[in-house]
């Protein structure tokens, strides 16, 4: 179970629990939202009409509009993509009215602005359509899957612009029937050499599934059965310098019999044809299966960066017995490159969710998406959200926030927020919430963020508060608004190396290099987060060192080392066998 650089908060956020809560309460069961898929029945809630051309607070072009404020349940994945030629698609649920009428709609952006400004055009003409993700061909053409459960059988839909930024489309159905059991949930990547690859989910978010085409959607491979999941929580991603294509996941801890402890995933296809769907799947957070632990929630996003090296980014929860702590949640970034699990923020601080709730499948840091620029740095946004921002119906407004790595995500900077508008207090059609937003993976001078600016906090297929007419904004937000110069970050002045012999038997050495002279401490943790020892608390001088730490009173299990400077922190993982 891997906790990186976090155990020592939380044992001590675990000692005070129990003196806060006659304050409050702030673990909550586990809620069992409905994935909505558009078959859900209408509810019955207030229309509040919103004129378009109203003051909007948050920033971007206004690309269209929509009543279907929600756009994902789990994982975002992609609904913007810049083409090989600098061109922005997008794509989005539009229902208006909600939801007798719910279908995918497309806008692109040349350098002589958007095709259909301020509105964008119908990719299809059926109501139930949704869902959508966005990918690009190599000549410059949008690529759309969809689902349609209304249809019966057929859920699967792919979408090809028969041009670039054309706006008409021809029509393929990528088979979604595998051992009796329908897919749906469409995630999609186009490869640089134009194969298609789409994954999706059953109804019920129980188990991934895999196709694709060579030959721009015409014939599609037989539905591979990937594996089961926890929820919504899968996305596809391909490599921009390689073949490889690599699908990301949530998967339950098959040791944990409630199955509510969800594992971080990936298997990895090297030339985008050949998989090992059995050998293949590597657990990156190992955090079960005890039922007070971390747990992967239903978002997460991945990309490969230049150097063709897979990078993993999910949220993450305090777990215990079947509930989750409000207040302690985690953004953590993986690099299959380096093996190294790093923290990008955490929140400590109280919520009482039962007075502004964040809404159906929202969490803090959720809906996050990750990008990269050509010279490997990569870049993370999400929506996070604030009690004292909260609208009169009682649902947190959201802002997008965003953090940059220059080393590969070794190292984050601080989030800014990156719409920042505030609507405390709001009444239905003058709020500013921004969630449900997506990020291109491709990162140049700005980043490409698409999202709603939603003008009434909460889900309305989850029936929160009122039906409102939103905006899609894109926003190309420079990077500059994270102090993207490389000095600004303050480079770490170590290096922790993993322990030697590992798996160990009663004794191993922890080696780490100081840069210069600094105040360091090496702690070792168990599993929970408790403090086993401390092993150097003192400041030492520059150079190699290396420490002994002898286990034989302890029982075998999974041991973490963290290693802390006043640049930083990392924490590695250690295995006890007796």
């Amino acid at each position: 179970m891997n906790k990186k650089a976090i155990f020592a908060a939380i044992s001590i956020m675990l000692l005070v629990l129990p003196s806060m809560s006659n304050a409050l309460d702030v673990r909550a069961p586990l809620k069992e939202y409905p994935a909505r898929d558009g078959t859900e029945q209408i509810p019955d809630l207030t229309y509040f009409p919103t004129a378009p051309g109203g003051l909007i607070l948050s920033p971007g072009d206004t690309v269209g509009w929509t009543q279907y404020d929600y756009q994902t349940n789990g994982s975002t994945g992609n609904r913007v993509v810049v083409d090989a030629s600098g061109v922005v698609h997008c794509s989005w649920m539009n229902g208006d009215p909600y939801p007798s009428i719910r279908r995918v709609f497309y806008n692109c952006k040349t350098s002589g602005g958007w095709s259909y400004p301020g509105s964008g055009t119908p990719v299809s003409y059926r109501s139930g359509d949704g869902y959508t993700n966005i990918s690009s061909t190599p000549d410059s053409r949008a690529g759309i899957a969809y689902h349609n459960f209304a249809t019966g059988a057929e859920t699967l839909y792919y979408a090809l612009d028969i041009a670039g930024c054309l706006g008409t489309f021809d029509y393929y159905r990528p088979p979604n029937r595998a051992q009796g059991l329908v897919g749906a949930w469409p995630y999609i990547t186009i490869q640089g050499n134009g194969n298609i690859h789409v994954t999706s989910t059953t109804q019920t978010g129980s188990v991934t599934f895999y196709t694709r085409s060579t030959n721009s959607g015409v014939n599609w491979t037989p539905v591979q059965r990937v594996d089961t999941l926890t929820g919504i929580s899968q996305i596809i991603t391909s490599s921009p310098v390689s073949n490889k294509v690599a699908i990301v996941y949530v998967r339950d801890n098959p040791d944990d019999m409630a199955g509510t402890t969800g594992d971080i995933y990936y298997i990895q296809s090297n030339d985008g044809l050949t998989w090992d769907w059995v050998d293949g799947r590597v657990n990156v957070t190992n955090y079960g299966p005890d039922e007070d632990s971390l747990s992967a929630s239903s978002d997460l996003d991945a990309v490969y960066d230049f150097n063709d090296n897979l990078n993993i980014v999910w949220n993450a929860h305090w777990e215990v017995n079947n509930s989750y702590y409000y207040f302690m949640s985690w953004l953590y970034h993986f690099s299959v490159s380096s093996g190294n699990i790093t923290e990008i923020i955490h929140s400590d601080s109280l919520w009482d969710i039962g007075g502004c709730d964040w809404g159906g499948w929202n969490w803090h840091y959720c809906k996050m998406s990750i990008g990269s620029d050509q010279s490997n740095k990569l870049f993370v946004a999400y929506t996070d959200f604030d009690s004292s921002d909260c609208s009169a119906c009682g649902f947190a407004n959201g802002d997008i926030y965003a953090h940059r790595s220059s080393d590969g995500g070794a190292t984050w900077s601080p989030r800014v927020n990156v719409t920042n508008s505030q609507s405390p207090g709001c009444l239905p059609g003058d709020c500013e919430s921004d969630n449900w937003s997506s990020l291109a993976e491709k990162v140049d001078d700005y980043m490409h963020l698409f999202y709603v600016n939603d003008r009434d906090a909460g889900g309305i297929p989850q029936t929160e508060c009122g039906i409102t007419d939103n905006p899609m904004l894109y926003y190309a937000a420079p990077v500059s608004l994270l102090g993207i110069d490389d000095d600004i970050e303050t480079p770490r002045n170590f290096s922790l190396s993993q322990n030697y012999p590992n798996p160990f038997n009663a004794a191993t050495r922890i080696e780490f290099a100081l840069k210069e002279a600094s105040h360091i401490s090496l702690s070792i943790f168990d599993v929970r987060g408790a403090l086993v020892e401390t092993l150097i608390d003192k400041k030492l001088s520059t150079g190699n060192h290396s420490v002994i730490w002898n286990a034989d009173k302890l029982s075998s299990g999974t041991y973490y080392y963290s290693l802390k400077t006043v640049t930083g922190s990392e924490t590695k993982k250690m295995t006890l066998m007796k």
